[in-house]
């Protein structure tokens, strides 16, 4: 996976005004997507035999802070530890281009949902997460 580096400041990178942040912006979006996909290849189906299994992991950041969603995955068929990182790498990139463009959000903070064994597969209740 290539890792987009973001330098401290703009200006540091030879960017400046809004062509700049439009160009680290657009930067950080591809490495989310990028992500994602990665992220959304360990989850798999999120098959599981027992609830024990099932498991939600804080993905991004809200610009007010806390994550903007959770990731329902299986250890039956996902990588924990990988999944992880890959879960600190979108994080740490979507904080990145929150501070870019400068966004903005609601304060509201989303808490971590009850996830649940059904038909062999974790799933949540809630409309909080995301698999794919």
């Amino acid at each position: 996976m290539t890792m987009l580096l973001v330098c401290g400041g703009l200006q540091a990178c030879g960017y400046t005004g809004t062509e700049g942040r439009q160009s680290i912006a657009g930067g950080l979006q591809s490495e989310m997507q990028e992500i994602r996909l990665l992220m959304a290849r360990e989850v798999g189906d999120a098959s599981a035999q027992r609830i024990e299994q099932c498991h939600a992991i804080p993905v991004g950041s809200k610009a007010c802070g806390g994550p903007q969603s959770f990731v329902i995955y299986s250890t039956a068929v996902s990588n924990e530890h990988k999944l992880q990182e890959l879960a600190r790498q979108y994080t740490e990139a979507e904080e990145k281009y929150n501070r870019v463009t400068q966004a903005m959000s609601t304060c509201s903070y989303i808490t971590p949902p009850e996830v649940y064994l059904e038909s062999g597969k974790c799933t949540i209740k809630q409309s909080q997460a995301w698999r794919k």
